[in-house]
């Protein structure tokens, strides 16, 4: 028998969205986000308008734009929910989406419903489905006690056995009288069937205030999360070392971290603005709008003489990567002022990039996720050497009169692609500028690994011109494709370049 407590201090039941279309779950990426709604059905509107029982099949009903930010009228809070459903291994879909914010009047709700994609009759662990039997959330970063947050099931929830009363604290946030076991262990659907969810998200019994942080409900095989900030504070609480710093134009429009201030929604937090090579330094990128940000590659830069110098990688993938409201994303940099020391499996984060040869100086760390920027940013400065530029370990060289003669091993391997040359000799002037942080570069996406550092250190006072044996690629990541000649300037020197062997 369903046990029912009253919502204490609620008055009547939550009603639900009103005059919205209706879809089907999808995927879990969130549409454009939406404000959430004030109610305006009486309970009778909402139980009576038969767009859900216990017992519907078919597509179940969904907003056309699920709401998952909202802002509290009971206190400085901004809650993002991370997904508007989700689907478990056993075929269980799920949709959950905020019908309401909390006022002095009601807590926060969600609405949505689990549903049997299967077609066959199955009985679904409930408990290990977050966000539906997975009630009660962890603890944020940095918090040891009292400080959860809870779905707590309503009286439009058809699964649980047990509907907890609420109350609120001298400050305003909504909180559960008692936690327990609210939900069933278990619960069978027929094919298609789908039952109505509704939950309160309030804090723990003896939790006053509403710490910022992510709460993330763990499942089984998967978690959904809410993430909370201080609406009047999204942006850094902490000053840059940086701060005043005014900097040249990247190529695309910039929000840098030392300009951020507390009112900004989105920004790159690097864990340290200063190190000594070789070392290893993370940045995050953290989304506090209410907006999707994307597309989020990240890129390297370093400012030389005034001047932006793209560093790594040469090349991105094709996917756009998203980043959700309330959502952060890490990324890391292993940087060493000679060759690049393997990550391991357990000394290191190898998410990011790793780099070699890079000399010291200040750098930029690019996301292209931005607030009313295309991206953000961050500046570090790296303390070392200048980057030396140095030949592949080993490569055979030969020297006729005045000409060296380098081959790769990417030359006469069999391998596609076909073999090729280029040819490398000083010239009076050029407009191009390359630092020895792009000669160097290597590894992932690097387009011209080996090609210049193989010829410009073989180009001595005694030596008029180099040849460099390798293959189309590593030619084609000199010059650049369908291009025959380059000119360029590095460390007070012009070059140019050409394809194939010239002269005689």
């Amino acid at each position: 028998m369903r046990r029912r407590a009253l919502l204490a201090s609620v008055p009547g039941v939550l009603a639900g969205l009103a005059g919205c279309s209706f879809g089907t779950l999808g995927s879990d990426e969130t549409a454009d986000v939406t404000p959430a709604p004030r109610p305006t059905q009486s309970p009778t509107d909402a139980n009576d308008s038969g767009t859900e029982t216990p017992t519907d099949s078919g597509d179940p009903p969904r907003p056309e734009n699920p709401t998952t930010v909202i802002e509290l009228e009971t206190g400085p809070r901004t809650y993002a929910l991370s997904s508007p459903g989700l689907h478990t291994a056993d075929r269980a879909r799920v949709g959950l989406w905020f019908d309401q914010t909390a006022t002095d009047d009601h807590p926060a709700t969600l609405r949505g419903w689990l549903q049997n994609s299967n077609e066959f009759e199955n009985t679904f662990r409930v408990k290990w489905i977050p966000g539906v039997g997975q009630t009660h959330s962890r603890q944020p970063s940095g918090y040891d006690h009292e400080a959860r947050l809870h779905l707590a099931p309503t009286d439009n929830n058809d699964l649980a056995d047990e509907v907890p009363s609420l109350g609120r604290t001298d400050e305003g946030y909504w909180r559960v009288d008692d936690v327990g076991p609210w939900m069933p262990e278990t619960y069978r659907l027929n094919p298609g069937e789908r039952v109505q969810l509704e939950y309160a998200l309030v804090g723990e019994p003896g939790q006053f205030e509403r710490p910022t942080g992510t709460y993330e409900f763990r499942g089984q095989a998967g978690s959904l999360s809410v993430s909370v900030w201080d609406t009047r504070s999204p942006g850094p609480e902490t000053d840059s070392r940086f701060a005043g710093r005014s900097l040249p134009a990247l190529p695309g429009d910039v929000q840098w971290f030392h300009e951020a201030d507390r009112a900004t929604p989105a920004f790159v937090r690097p864990s340290t603005e200063r190190a000594e090579l070789d070392t290893q330094v993370g940045f995050e990128m953290v989304n506090n709008s209410h907006e999707r940000l994307q597309c989020g590659h990240w890129d390297l830069y370093k400012l030389v003489d005034g001047e932006w110098f793209h560093v790594a990688p040469a090349a991105h993938t094709a996917d756009c990567r998203l980043l959700k409201p309330g959502s952060q994303e890490q990324w890391g940099l292993r940087a060493f002022n000679g060759p690049a020391v393997g990550c391991g499996t357990g000394d290191c984060h190898c998410d990011g990039l790793t780099q070699g040869y890079l000399g010291g100086g200040e750098y930029a760390i690019v996301a292209g996720y931005g607030h009313a920027t295309n991206e953000s940013a961050a500046l570090v400065a790296l303390v070392g050497d200048r980057a030396a530029v140095t030949p592949t370990d080993g490569v055979p060289t030969a020297r006729d009169g005045d000409t060296v003669r380098v081959t790769t091993d990417r030359h006469g391997d069999g391998e596609r692609p076909a073999d090729a040359t280029f040819t490398l000799t000083r010239t009076d002037n050029a407009s191009e500028r390359v630092i020895a942080e792009q000669v160097m570069a290597h590894g992932r996406f690097a387009m011209s690994d080996g090609g210049l550092r193989n010829a410009i250190p073989f180009l001595t006072d005694d030596v008029s011109r180099v040849v460099v044996e390798t293959d189309e690629h590593a030619v084609d990541g000199v010059l650049g494709y369908d291009t025959s000649r380059r000119r360029f300037r590095f460390r007070g020197q012009a070059y140019e370049v050409t394809r194939g062997q010239s002269g005689g």
